[in-house]
């Protein structure tokens, strides 16, 4: 009896596998007539590159998914046709990930990658209008792929191009990046966001970032700091490191604070001897306390 109630099930699933094949070639030799080559082809000529091209690089599945009806299977998925180019040897008749524009580089990637959470507003982003494509971070053949396909770690890479903040790491009091405490895509989102350097979370001043760490500084506070609500936490402190202890914008606290106050009262010591919640206190107006 069971016997009897599987045959149905396993000749209807066979059925089906000999269906999506019979699709999957005819898709295939339509894109053929369409300028494509096939991998096959690009492999012949190719092989260094393509025997970099692993299993074990996310991309693969590429040229084992037959999606050729949509130009997304194999080798011209990313480089397009290549029918012309294997038989003129015309280098410029495909799609070259070292020649092209960053431009044209970036849309070949956004093909498949368009509708991921973290790329949606990669169209706005600071390394598109800078014409800093996908493949000049990210590998595109890897035999041993870093995370995301990164070329090399991640903060390395950032300064590699971001050389005025990494001169700010090694300054007395910083974020520490260098020593791995932290990473720049804590705080950035390199593939674009609606604020100014790219940082990951938003209010008006570009302050969400910095209380996901620094929570306690965040309030509500009943008296409110006006300096901190009205022009964010990067009036009084630089986010990448400085010289000064907190990563103060000035060496001299008194100093800093009489920029907005003036000299109220003269005072030999630190302004903040006193008025010691200068965030935001919930129980003096002065933030004594």
């Amino acid at each position: 009896m069971a016997g009897n109630f599987w045959k149905p099930m396993v000749g209807c699933a066979l059925a089906a596998l000999l269906i999506l094949i019979d699709v999957r070639l005819e898709a295939a030799r339509g894109q053929k007539g369409k300028g494509y080559a096939g991998s096959e082809v690009c492999q012949s000529c190719h092989q260094e590159t393509f025997s970099r091209f692993q299993r074990h690089d996310p991309h693969w599945k590429i040229m084992e998914e037959s999606k050729a009806s949509l130009g997304l299977w194999g080798c011209e998925a990313c480089h397009g046709p290549g029918k012309e180019h294997a038989d003129t040897g015309d280098p410029g008749a495909i799609l070259s990930f070292i020649k092209a524009s960053g431009l044209d580089r970036s849309e070949a990637c956004l093909k498949c990658h368009s509708k991921e959470k973290e790329l949606f507003q990669f169209s706005r982003s600071e390394h598109k209008l800078t014409s800093v494509a996908c493949n000049d971070c990210h590998q595109i053949h890897s035999s041993r792929p870093l995370a995301r396909l990164l070329k090399t770690e991640q903060v390395e890479l950032c300064i590699s191009c971001h050389q005025e903040v990494k001169g700010k790491f090694y300054l007395p009091s910083r974020h520490k990046v260098l020593e791995g405490a932290l990473k720049c895509t804590d705080c950035h989102a390199p593939h674009g966001s609606r604020t100014r350097a790219s940082l990951k979370k938003w209010n008006k001043f570009n302050d969400d970032v910095c209380f996901e760490c620094h929570a306690e500084k965040r309030g509500p506070w009943v008296f409110e700091h006006l300096a901190v609500k009205t022009e964010g936490c990067m009036v009084c402190h630089e986010p990448h490191g400085s010289p000064n202890r907190f990563m103060l914008v000035r060496r001299d606290v008194r100093r800093m604070c009489i920029e907005c106050h003036g000299a109220v009262h003269f005072s030999p010591a630190s302004c903040i001897n006193c008025h010691s919640q200068i965030h935001g206190s919930n129980f003096s107006r002065r933030f004594f306390q």
